[in-house]
């Protein structure tokens, strides 16, 4: 049989093909007048306002041809082009020349309706490969996760990874999905149940030499110095600790045990862990939460610092005398190769031990000492100043080897012993991998115990399921080319039914029913845009809103042919968008739009920012997906984007913000006031910081990042020879506004940044993490000579503004920009194509409905799916 890559692997480049269509040429008059008139300003020199024509051919349907022959039709109307100080052309010629750009934009407006404004073919991407994959055969969402990291990354087109144009699929790319693909079958058909271990952890066979422990050299000095408090003992076949034994640098208020008997007692976990899965752990345990009052709780860390590390957080609930059982279930994933992942323990509880003050006394004057000694060597001092040095290192070595027998710790002397929280752990018991039998994926395919191990049981899995696998009703011959795959196996290469089945799913997997989204084109190019059918209708819906394959209830309705009719549509709309399967949309969507999974790329200085730690970095980019949810969720206006009052915040993000009494990692909604400074996207930390370089702000690229994601209205690319807003030089504190009117003083840059400028001074008082400030600070601005931050300045409009307060109220008396510019980024993602001029009338009439309904983002939705670029091919 030949290789499975050769069975595929044409068919899908095949499919995907599309022959390259040469731009049409322009007609002679045309041509000569541009030439004429447009090129000395537009041409291949000079392009002035980023506009170049001498190469953009008459295919009006091509890229952004469209827009910007609107654009040249527009200035000539206005009497602009020409400029009134070049030779004016002839009256005729030009209105000719309009007479032929206005009519061909009719006829590509015409053309575009026609082909319902949509590509034929669109291949899944990632995530949405991932996704439907895990619920066509209902795998765990933790392999998912996997699937979704192994496939090759996505193209992105108009901000967004589902543009048809940027989702190609080559030779290469292939060869990585049929990995995946070999992967998945793997994993859902399988021969019997794994083999399920377990093992017992902080037994009492681990603690019987614990007494060895107690009293141990000083390994720093290599004295026989004692340990000293030893805050935890061996008891009841378990151990009792008092104490974090070190310190936590992340601040996440989990430490390890101050124990060598608990730290150590997990190892051998991976010798249960051979495998991805499941697995149960039991603790019994039990705690006493002290004056502090917080629930005594662990935290359990598999694969510490590999891209398989996982954390687990269990609550401790029994008590010191009484230590009761607690089970959780947890992923795991097995070491790759000569990988030995291990679990390590830690818990919230205080560290009560302090280093003994006269040791610490000895190792800072003998530090003090040390780098004098190395800095009159290195400046080749006299041998009078070094011997001094030397001879005074020796007698504090001499002095703590022969005269100190103290303890190296001591207990800390600001806490009572007796209050502080404590945890009795007495076993850890893990078993696994534990799976269901027969796995969901078997009941998903149809497979069986008695399903016939031959042809005809090939033929009853496949005919089972493969209409839910393409989408669409399916034809007898495409399942027979699955089974002939099948039986070819068994044949040919003598394999076990099983093990044939997992090539044919492979197959399956790969093929262009299952990796595209199809649409057959009308029936002649002559034929009018047809309506969709209700499965294709029911496909874009549910990619759109969900990112995965329709669920039972809309392939039943799609069926029905019902899906067409507007009060249906909009039921299952309204159902879609209130599943949790629509956080697919929130995070893909909402996501790209704000950039969040560009967030943590720019890591700022700690020497500027000490107060950035992970758990803030975490935060930030969790809330913009929470804010989003919220307002889909709450059905809220898309307003609240440019200005809310309230915010989404866990703890660590409310104490970045000054907002009191947040408690925990969860999100929730928090109302807020204009003291706080904070409310809609403007205001949220991870995005000022992704719009900034770790050391200072850049209120250029906020700008940018206003004018083009807000108002669809990108400035121009600057100039190459534009330069860059110079640092701070020695001994200066210029504002970066300050910096920025120099540079804009160069005459190659003031052009571009007059209208620009203003949207990102705005938000100076943010700094370079999002930090509110009222004096610059970063690039080692300090006190009192720290320039005053002046946010002032004005929209394109002209309308002014002199805080950030009246910067948001200008944004939103101008709020139909931002709402025409926001429909056109939902409209761009849900049709996965560029939305240009010849969608205007469909922008217009979406962008009516969302405003005449107080701007609600269901409407919008709503609208979107009703809207006919939506509901033709």
């Amino acid at each position: 049989m030949p290789p499975i890559r050769h069975l595929l692997i044409p068919s899908l480049l095949c499919a995907v093909t599309v022959s390259a269509e040469v731009p049409a040429k322009l007609p002679p008059n045309v041509s000569q007048f541009l030439e004429a008139n447009c090129f000395k300003c537009h041409g291949p020199k000079t392009q002035k306002a980023g506009l170049r024509l001498d190469n953009v051919g008459g295919n009006f349907l091509e890229g952004k041809n469209a827009d910007m022959w609107h654009e040249v039709t527009d200035r000539m109307n206005l009497g602009e082009m020409p400029p009134e100080k070049e030779p004016q052309p002839d009256p005729k010629v030009a209105s000719a020349v309009v007479e032929w750009i206005g009519a061909e934009l009719k006829r590509a407006e015409h053309e575009a309706r026609v082909a319902g404004g949509r590509s034929l073919m669109r291949r899944l991407n990632r995530d949405e490969y991932a996704n439907t994959v895990g619920d066509l055969l209902r795998l765990d969402p933790e392999f998912v996760k996997q699937i979704r990291e192994q496939l090759p990354a996505d193209g992105k087109a108009e901000g967004f990874d589902r543009m048809a144009s940027a989702l190609f699929f080559d030779e290469t790319q292939m060869e990585q999905y049929l990995a995946v693909a070999d992967a998945i079958a793997k994993r859902a058909i399988l021969d019997a149940p794994p083999e399920v271990k377990k093992d017992e952890f902080v037994k009492a066979s681990t603690l019987k030499n614990a007494s060895e422990t107690l009293n141990v050299p000083n390994i720093k000095t290599k004295t026989q110095v004692q340990r000293g408090y030893v805050p935890f003992k061996i008891r009841d076949g378990g151990v009792e600790v008092w104490s974090q034994g070190n310190y936590d640098h992340n601040k996440t208020g989990f430490g390890f045990m101050h124990s060598p008997i608990i730290n150590s007692a997990l190892y051998g976990v991976e010798k249960i862990v051979t495998q991805d899965g499941y697995y149960r752990i039991r603790i019994k345990a039990g705690g006493f939460p002290g004056e502090r009052g917080e629930p005594i709780r662990l935290r359990l860390t598999w694969a510490a610092n590999s891209p398989n590390e996982s954390k687990h957080y269990v609550e401790i609930k029994g008590t010191l005398e009484k230590p009761e059982v607690v089970e959780t279930t947890v992923f795991l994933q097995a070491g790759v190769g000569e990988q030995k992942p291990s679990m390590s323990i830690a818990w919230n509880g205080l560290t009560t031990q302090i280093n003994n003050p006269e040791e610490s006394k000895f190792f800072r004057e003998q530090g003090e000492n040390s780098k004098a000694l190395e800095k009159a060597l290195a400046a080749h001092a006299p041998e009078s100043e070094i011997a001094p040095l030397r001879e005074k290192g020796a007698a504090l070595v001499d002095n703590m080897f022969n005269n100190y027998h103290g303890p190296s710790q001591i207990p800390d002397p600001q806490y009572d012993m007796a209050k502080v929280p404590r945890l009795f752990l007495q076993t850890i018991e893990v078993e696994g991998p534990i799976l269901e039998w027969p796995p969901a994926s078997h009941v998903a395919i149809g497979l069986t115990d008695a399903t016939p191990q031959n042809e005809a049981g090939a033929r009853a899995v496949f005919t089972h399921f493969i209409a839910s696998a393409y989408r669409r009703p399916v034809q007898a011959d495409e399942i027979e080319r699955l089974v002939h795959v099948v039986t070819d196996g068994m044949q040919k290469r003598q394999l076990p039914f099983r093990d044939a089945l997992r090539m044919g799913l492979q197959v399956m997997l790969c093929s262009p029913g299952f990796t595209f989204l199809q649409e057959p084109k009308p029936d002649t190019p002559q034929q009018a845009a047809r309506p969709l059918t209700g499965f294709e209708l029911a496909n874009r819906l549910s990619y759109f809103l969900w990112s995965t394959m329709p669920d039972t209830e809309l392939f039943k309705v799609a069926a029905s042919g019902q899906l067409k009719f507007p009060a249906v549509l909009r039921a299952q709309v309204s159902r879609m968008l209130a599943d949790p399967k629509a956080r697919h949309f929130v995070e893909n969507f909402a996501g790209q739009w704000l950039g969040v999974r560009e967030f943590g790329s720019v890591k700022p200085d700690p020497k500027e920012y000490n107060g950035y730690d992970h758990d803030l970095e975490l935060a930030e980019s969790a809330e913009p997906i929470a804010f989003f949810q919220e307002v889909l969720s709450k059905n809220l206006p898309v307003t609240n984007f440019l200005d809310s009052d309230f915010v989404m915040v866990n703890e660590r993000l409310a104490k970045h913000y000054g907002i009191k009494d947040v408690k925990g990692a969860d999100f929730r909604p928090v109302s807020i006031g204009p003291e706080v400074h904070r409310g809609g996207v403007l205001g949220m930390a991870g995005l000022l910081t992704l719009l900034a370089d770790g050391t200072r702000t850049l209120p250029v690229r906020r700008a940018a990042w206003v004018r083009g994601q807000l108002l669809d209205d990108p400035p121009l690319p600057p100039p190459p020879n534009a330069g860059a807003i110079q640092p701070n030089a020695a001994g200066q504190n210029l504002s970066v506004r300050e910096r920025l009117e120099r540079h804009r003083n160069e005459p190659n840059c003031a052009s571009c940044h007059d209208k620009l400028d203003s949207y990102g001074l705005a938000l100076e008082n943010y700094d370079a993490i999002g930090g509110w400030r009222t004096k610059q600070n970063g690039e080692g601005i300090r006190g009192g000579a720290a320039p005053a931050i002046n946010p002032s300045g004005k929209l394109k409009s002209g309308r002014e503004f002199h805080d950030l307060a009246t910067y948001k109220a200008a944004l939103l008396a101008e709020k139909d920009k931002f709402a025409h510019a926001f429909v056109t980024k939902m409209l761009t993602y849900a049709l996965c194509r560029p939305v240009g001029y010849v969608d205007h009338e469909t922008v217009d009439q979406v962008t009516a409905a969302l405003t005449s309904d107080g701007y609600k983002i269901q409407t919008l939705v709503q609208a979107i799916a009703a809207s006919t670029p939506f509901q033709s091919r």
